[in-house]
């Protein structure tokens, strides 16, 4: 069975990836799909079944499993982009936060104000692509944290949750991770690169 690993993967790539390897496939050959963007999944989801091909999805954590058997020949001139469209929800920024407080006056004040900061977020008009953690700002995303439930259900909503890896290991806390997931400089740099706007509270 062929895997297609999208984790990670801002749309149009996982759908890009999914095409390719449908392409590569034989008749009846099952084709495994690994993607932790729920934006993405549906977007595979339409394409797949503007195809007539039959869809089983499982969860497993925060990764979602599209299990997909190929019959018949898909049609090279599809374009991938047009299943693109974002959730309506979703704005073109990335809230990039450094450390476990807002501002610089008082510490105290400072951490009230980032959790109302991000408690507020799930309520916002315009939801952020991705939310990106760094230095002291990864406790925010432990297991303890006051903005976890916040949190889970931005990532439920399609945000994308990513911690950085080296972070967590210089704080010995890589095993508390609570939401999103363990990312690195490279992917980090992307987001913010791709980004539209990055917010730094």
């Amino acid at each position: 069975m062929k895997t297609v690993d999208a984790k990670g993967k801002l749309c149009p790539v996982p759908l890009i990836m999914t095409k390719k390897a449908l392409g590569e496939i034989k008749e009846d050959e099952s084709l495994k799909i690994l993607i932790d963007n729920e934006t993405s999944v549906k977007n595979v989801t339409r394409f797949l079944e503007d195809q007539n091909l039959k869809i089983a999805t499982a969860k497993n954590g925060n990764v979602f499993e599209l299990m997909v058997t190929k019959t018949g020949e898909i049609p090279e001139d599809i374009s991938a982009e047009k299943y693109c469209t974002p959730d309506d929800k979703q704005g073109n920024y990335v809230v990039s936060i450094q450390r476990n407080r807002l501002g610089d006056g008082d510490e105290e004040l400072g951490k009230i104000l980032i959790k109302a900061f991000v408690n507020t977020l799930p309520e916002n008009s315009i939801l952020p692509k991705t939310i990106i953690f760094l230095n002291s700002g990864i406790f925010l995303a432990l297991n303890d944290s006051p903005v976890i439930d916040s949190l889970k259900k931005l990532e439920q909503s399609g945000v994308e949750i990513l911690s950085c890896g080296t972070c967590l290991d210089f704080y010995k806390k890589k095993d508390e991770l609570g939401v999103g997931r363990v990312s690195n400089m490279y992917d980090i740099l992307e987001r913010l690169s791709a980004a539209g706007n990055v917010l730094y509270p």
